[in-house]
């Protein structure tokens, strides 16, 4: 049983690990690419990416919240319904995207009164205000992606992003070091390449994923559990999380900005460099939510209990994930300072980077279980409690983050140190929730699930 789940998952996760492994490549890339041009440079993005840049997180939680219903839809052999729920997330893409352009503008004031260094604030700004302009077509990307894999379609996806990357490279390499007779933009190449590769990539999947819709057909019945409503809410729940990292980002952020440019640095690079391995498990996560959720639509379809099966696809996931998350963190113990002579050639950047190396591996282990288990839960329309644990643990990083960082003087190191306590307990207590909800019944073999929504 639990070999025949590990190749189930594998099947469907290494195509969306891919994927995701390939946007995680595009950042790498705009990061270290921007790095080894300037340390300054890379602040500005830093702090443009830290805070403004991370709107397209709320903005992508909301367009994909509701989407997790397609495979649902899809385990119940209603692709139209599909359809439908891909249909309903392009007005919602689109206004949000008109609205992230609009914010975009907003950057250099914002970080001006936020009380970061006007070098620092007038070079974000642009970032800002540039990447604002490709916010819609990276959501109408993201809605199409999501909706594709839902419908196990993966492999489109991750062909087409393999592709992304290869045009962010060559652009990157003309824009940010002016090569071709280019002027050499520095981090403004990079947010250029960025919003101009978001367009390619929304019209390469726009386009399949409308050609699929298109031929769908209605049925008789089946998919009543998709209702617009259940997707706003789903939707909403998801956005009121992403908003809440954003603000938490945000504030790490900042706090670094007062800590200094090397500070915010390093801030940048901790994430950046975990980045590629937490899409990998962001990638089996969003399997194992596709998975879940085809299970429960099938055996409520046929009224069958899907408890036993969520447990095990879960069970199975986590302990995937574990394997390769638990392999990263021993070579982010083990080599901090090779990783952090390729990530810069700055000797104070790369000394700072040395320490916080190790408790990155850390965060590695605990935020991958809470992206698979958040997401089953969720596969599951288990909307409140995943919604509260999340936002309640989230929150109390913030005051943490600030104690750790200037009363305790730990500057860099408490603002990781505070980020491993909030997803130490985010991670017990989501656990515990599927846990729960997923056992049957005092006296009968019916899950909690089967009655929870």
């Amino acid at each position: 049983m639990f070999l025949s789940n590990v190749g189930a998952l594998l099947r469907l996760a290494v195509p969306m690990i891919v994927s995701r492994a390939g946007l995680a490549a595009m950042a790498i890339v705009d990061a270290v690419m921007v790095s080894r041009y300037s340390s300054n440079q890379f602040a500005m993005l830093g702090l443009a990416d830290g805070t403004l840049g991370r709107l397209s997180d709320v903005f992508g939680a909301f367009v994909m919240g509701g989407l997790v219903l397609v495979p649902r839809a899809f385990g119940a052999g209603n692709l139209f319904e599909c359809a439908n729920i891909w249909r309903r997330s392009l007005p919602p893409a689109l206004g949000l995207g008109l609205a992230g352009a609009l914010l975009g503008l907003t950057g250099a004031p914002l970080f001006g009164l936020l009380g970061q260094r006007a070098s620092l604030a007038s070079g974000a700004g642009t970032l800002t205000a540039i990447f604002g302009l490709g916010s819609a077509a990276a959501l109408l990307a993201l809605g199409a992606a999501v909706f594709l894999e839902g419908v196990k379609r993966p492999t489109i996806v991750a062909a087409s992003v393999i592709a992304a990357n290869l045009l962010n490279f060559g652009l990157n390499w003309l824009l940010i070091y002016g090569y071709g007779g280019l002027p050499a933009l520095g981090a403004r190449g990079s947010a250029i390449s960025t919003t101009l590769v978001r367009f390619a990539l929304a019209a390469a999947l726009g386009v399949y994923a409308w050609k699929l819709a298109a031929a769908s057909r209605p049925l008789e019945a089946g998919g009543g559990e998709s209702a617009p409503q259940l997707q706003r809410k789903l939707s909403l729940a998801s956005a009121a999380v992403a908003a809440v990292m954003l603000l938490l980002t945000a504030s790490l952020t900042v706090f670094a900005g007062w800590l200094g440019p090397l500070a915010l640095a390093l801030l940048a690079a901790t994430f950046t460099l975990n980045a590629p391995v937490m899409l990998i498990a962001l990638g089996v996560a969003d399997a194992t939510a596709i998975r879940v959720a085809s299970a429960d639509g099938a055996a409520r379809s046929a009224n069958r209990e899907g408890g036993r099966p969520a447990r095990a696809i879960v069970q199975t996931s986590v302990l995937a994930t574990l394997a390769v998350l638990l392999a990263f963190a021993a070579l982010w113990a083990c080599a901090p300072q090779p990783l952090a002579s390729i990530f810069t050639r700055d000797p104070a950047m790369r000394e700072g980077l040395a320490v916080l190396i190790p408790l990155a591996g850390c965060l590695l282990v605990l935020d991958g279980i809470c992206f698979i288990v958040v997401s089953a839960l969720r596969a599951l329309r288990d909307v409140v409690w995943p919604t509260g644990i999340e936002l309640g643990t989230m929150a109390a990083l913030v005051p943490l983050a600030a104690w750790l960082a200037f009363s305790r003087s730990e500057g860099v190191r408490g603002l990781i140190l505070a980020a491993i306590a909030s997803a130490t307990a985010r991670a017990a207590l989501l656990v515990w929730r599927f846990l729960w909800l997923t056992k049957p019944l005092p006296g009968t073999a019916r899950p909690r699930v089967a009655s929870s929504t």
